[in-house]
């Protein structure tokens, strides 16, 4: 059987439990301070990792434009095509090669802001989604393919 304790034991031991849970909630705080500040980095990384994806994405448009416009500027003065009757079309593929190219720098503009504003909202712990863009942004492209298969059909 256990000896009984006195009072002032029984404090004592009261203030060592005390202590050790003012430890224990000292530690969880470090911890969760050491998971906010991963969390910051993840989220970062990720804008990241969309910035780049956007930007491999401007230079692709940018370089098949580039490509397009100087293949059909090449023909064109070479008269290649001439005999066959597509000198329109080789107009259109040079105007389109230049809207890809503007397109493609477009994409890279909107890649820096969006960038830049998703840090800025990280950094602030108040991030918004761009709805609005995003939905532009899609409907846009949308039109534009939209109109290129028209073309591709009735050109």
């Amino acid at each position: 059987m256990e000896p009984e304790r006195t009072s002032n034991e029984m404090a004592q031991e009261r203030t060592n439990l005390s202590e050790h849970r003012t430890d224990l909630l000292e530690h969880r705080t470090e911890l969760s301070e050491s998971r906010s500040d991963l969390s910051a980095v993840r989220s970062h990384l990720a804008n990241e990792r969309t910035h780049l994806a956007y930007m491999r994405t401007g230079i692709s448009l940018v370089s098949l434009g580039i490509t397009m416009n100087r293949f059909s500027w090449f023909l064109l003065e070479n008269k290649e095509i001439s005999r066959y009757g597509g000198r329109p079309f080789l107009h259109d593929a040079k105007n389109t090669g230049l809207g890809m190219v503007i397109l493609g720098c477009a994409m890279l503009i909107w890649s820096l802001y969006r960038y830049s504003q998703t840090a800025k909202q990280i950094e602030s712990h108040h991030y918004l989604p761009a709805h609005r863009s995003v939905r532009i942004f899609t409907l846009a492209l949308i039109f534009i393919g939209i109109v290129s298969v028209l073309w591709m059909i009735m050109g």
